[in-house]
């Protein structure tokens, strides 16, 4: 495929978000399942036309249905306002349910807000009201409980608890519901929210859901795959002799650093942690800082020779648009980033950068296209093993802090006690924090001879402890004295509940599937009370009746209710693959296969295994294609070209056997660092594509195209040498 240069440009848009309205459906309360807890009807499927909204002020309001931004069934109600007051949405808007609610116990929804107010949302919210014909049940929460950009399940005792007040108005009949309402309030005016699974629930919180199946032979539902792809910022150094900046300045070799973390990650959590780094690229460059700023060889040395830095902060979404990691973090390919550089770059040790990203050691990374949040880490080669398992520490600390709430020096929650130091309450420490070990007294004190009471030993027993306590100091994690920084933090780490289910507090009992999923927490915080540990699972594609040949991409949309460890892929009732993180995404190898087979992606919770199944996808395997040949080869008269800033179109090349297209891009002033073109967009079926993103001024990006069959991709074209252009990984 012809190669072809996007310049920087001024201006880009936001495509729309598509939606539809679908046919009416009639909605009552029915008690349905017999495993599953009873529940009513889902009242936010296709039904828009059913749904009510208000403004307190008079101003405009709008619902809608909406399939592009779904969690659970097909479609989801969208509502968008530009009130700045009480402002909400009314089902049904009859005010004609009659429901008898009597025997249910929880009113279930999610929501999806995007509000761009500076301040976000105003108050203890969102507060729902039921009506009934002699008087309305108000149920407020004591704080404000939304989350922007991010899938929320609310669970809503309907008699009330400690966090939801219920307030009767009137005499109120349970018996006869007559409708619900959500308000919202906004500082300054104007947000939208998507509802969705809207339903009433009936059942015993507080235990564990029913047990599952077993996992399949080989499959570990506490261990947490991770896939990493580490960016090394490694300029060769023309006035150090050729040499790469590690190696002029006697530093550390980062890929061999990065082994050592990976080994230590994984020993520490007792294999929770399993690290896989699937890409390295090595830039001969260096970063860009958030002014534009970039050292070359000789304005780096006189900096590190003087300590006169540029101290502006590094540009992490530059970064991530040059590389195009975030299409590839929202498909799955990769899930979190590690960056090494040295002294100067002006990263954080970690962050967090995508929709619903919060603090992580730093503020998150902001103007970063992924509703998918990952984090990034920052490392020095200029330091070793410890300090980047520090950073990563700290990376903990604040992710169990979105989980745990404040963090104090008390027993009160079991991070608090986890962390309590004998500094903090003599004779009460356990295990310690990042900067202070149990008997620390002082920043980094990890040598520290000073024994005192601490009941270490008991968290590898977690959740079943008695509260057994000895002597330790320094010499528990660093006999020798070898290393005792990097010691201790993974006598740290190998503390940490591991265990299956959950404990007392109702949180995990594998504190690492908080660490290594941002994802699935961003938007709450992973208590599991009310949890009944079914899910709504829908296999998103193939589609039912599709043809399909070759490796078959499967995908899969899981809502769960509690927290997903896996999902298995089974097609015609056997057992093919288990993915671990979101998006659900496996590659069914379907060749040497023919006619009709049945696909079913099945979840599973964590607190027992609980199983939930999708609806089964019945697909037509057949032959396998040929490989297609290369797109607009050289001489096309269609090549790659742009019609406007950001519309590509190329030669269909019908006669290469494609059948869909891939979209490649990259960083053009990476190319001879041998840093290829990741995937765009995959599965194109006309010959062209809309990329909105522009360049930073002054940069430029590549594209490039292939075809596609189910015999394969076809070649990425070739270089001015004539060699076939490299592209990692593929798309296909």
């Amino acid at each position: 495929m012809v190669v072809n240069f996007r310049p920087a440009a001024t201006e880009w848009e936001k495509g729309p978000i598509v939606s539809s309205r679908l046919a009416a459906l009639v909605l009552a309360v029915l008690l349905v399942g017999l495993a599953s807890p009873a529940r009513s009807d889902d009242f936010a499927e296709g039904n828009a036309w059913q749904w009510g909204t208000f403004a307190s002020d008079g101003a405009a309001t709008l619902v809608e249905d909406e399939v592009g931004r779904v969690v659970a069934g097909q479609a989801s109600i969208r509502f968008t306002t530009e009130s700045g007051f009480d402002t909400g949405v009314i089902y049904p808007a009859a005010r004609d349910a009659h429901w008898d609610l009597s025997a249910m116990t929880l009113l279930e929804f999610w929501e999806y807000a995007v509000n761009d107010n500076p301040n976000g949302f105003q108050g203890p919210q969102p507060v729902v009201v039921l009506e009934t014909p002699t008087g309305k049940i108000r149920y407020e929460p004591r704080e404000i409980e939304m989350f922007d950009r991010a899938w929320h399940l609310y669970r809503i005792p309907l008699a009330g608890d400690e966090f939801w007040t219920r307030t009767e108005i009137g005499n109120p009949d349970i018996t006869d519901v007559l409708s619900l309402e959500i308000h919202q309030d906004t500082w300054d005016d104007g947000f939208t929210i998507y509802y969705d699974g809207v339903h009433f629930v009936q059942m015993n919180p507080g235990g564990l859901p029913p047990y599952g199946p077993p996992p399949p032979a080989g499959v570990d539902p506490d261990q947490v795959e991770v896939r990493a792809l580490l960016l090394v910022y490694d300029p060769v150094m023309e006035n150090k002799g050729g040499l790469r900046r590690h190696q002029a300045y006697g530093w550390n070799d980062p890929l061999q650093l990065v082994e050592q973390i990976v080994a230590d990650l994984a020993t520490s959590s007792h294999d929770r942690a399993a690290y896989r780094v699937v890409e390295t690229m090595i830039v001969d460059d260096y970063p860009v800082m958030l002014d534009g700023f970039r050292y070359d060889d000789a304005s780096y040395d006189q900096a590190l020779a003087t300590g006169e830095w540029h101290d502006v902060g590094f540009d992490y979404a530059r970064m991530i648009a040059d590389a195009n990691l975030a299409h590839r973090i929202e498909s799955g390919e990769i899930d979190e980033i590690w960056i090494y550089d040295a002294p100067g770059g002006g990263m954080w040790e970690s962050t967090m950068a995508g929709d619903g990203g919060y603090w992580c050691n730093s503020p998150p990374v902001e103007g970063v296209p992924s509703e998918r949040v990952f984090v990034v880490m920052g490392w020095n080669t200029e330091r070793g093993v410890a300090e980047a398992l520090h950073s990563w520490g700290h990376r903990a600390e604040s992710i169990m802090v979105h989980s745990y709430g404040p963090w104090e020096p008390n027993r009160e929650t079991t991070w608090n006690a986890f962390t309590l130091q004998d500094r903090q309450v003599p004779g009460q420490g356990s295990i310690g924090n990042v900067h202070f070990p149990v008997n620390g007294e002082a920043d980094y004190d990890y040598s520290n001879p000073r024994y005192v009471s601490s009941d270490a030993d008991d968290w590898y027993d977690y959740p079943a402890m008695t509260g057994r306590r000895r002597m330790i100091n320094d010499r528990e994690w660093s006999p020798e004295h070898v290393d005792p920084h990097r010691e201790y933090l993974n006598w740290w780490y190998d503390h940490m509940p591991h265990a299956t289910s959950k404990g007392a507090d109702h949180f995990l009992a594998n504190w690492w599937r908080y660490l290594l999923d941002p994802e699935q927490f961003k938007g709450w915080d992973g208590r599991l009370y009310y949890a009944s540990g079914f899910g709504d699972v829908a296999i998103t594609t193939p589609a039912a009746g599709e043809a399909v040949a070759g490796v078959v991409t499967v995908k899969a949309r899981i809502a769960m209710d509690g927290a997903t460890g896996r999902a298995d892929l089974y097609v015609d009732g056997q057992y093919v693959a288990t993915d671990k993180l979101a998006p659900w995404t496996f590659h069914w190898d379907a060749r040497g296969l023919s006619g009709e087979h049945r696909i079913e992606v099945r979840a599973y919770e964590l607190q027992a295994g609980t199983e939930s199944s999708s609806p089964p996808v019945t697909v037509s395997v057949g032959p396998v294609a040929p490989v297609p040949g290369e797109v607009s080869p050289p001489g096309s008269h269609d090549p790659l070209s742009w019609t406007d800033n950001r519309t590509l179109v190329w030669e269909p090349a019908e006669a290469s056997g494609a059948e869909r297209f891939n979209l490649y891009r990259g960083a053009v002033k990476w190319l001879d660092d041998g840093v290829g073109g990741s995937c765009r967009l995959a599965g194109l079926e006309a010959p062209g594509a809309v990329d909105a993103e522009t360049p930073w001024p002054g940069e430029a990006w590549f594209y490039l195209v292939t075809g596609e069959s189910s015999g394969g991709e076809g070649i990425r074209g070739r270089d001015s040498a004539g060699q076939v252009r490299t592209s990692s990984p593929s798309c296909y």
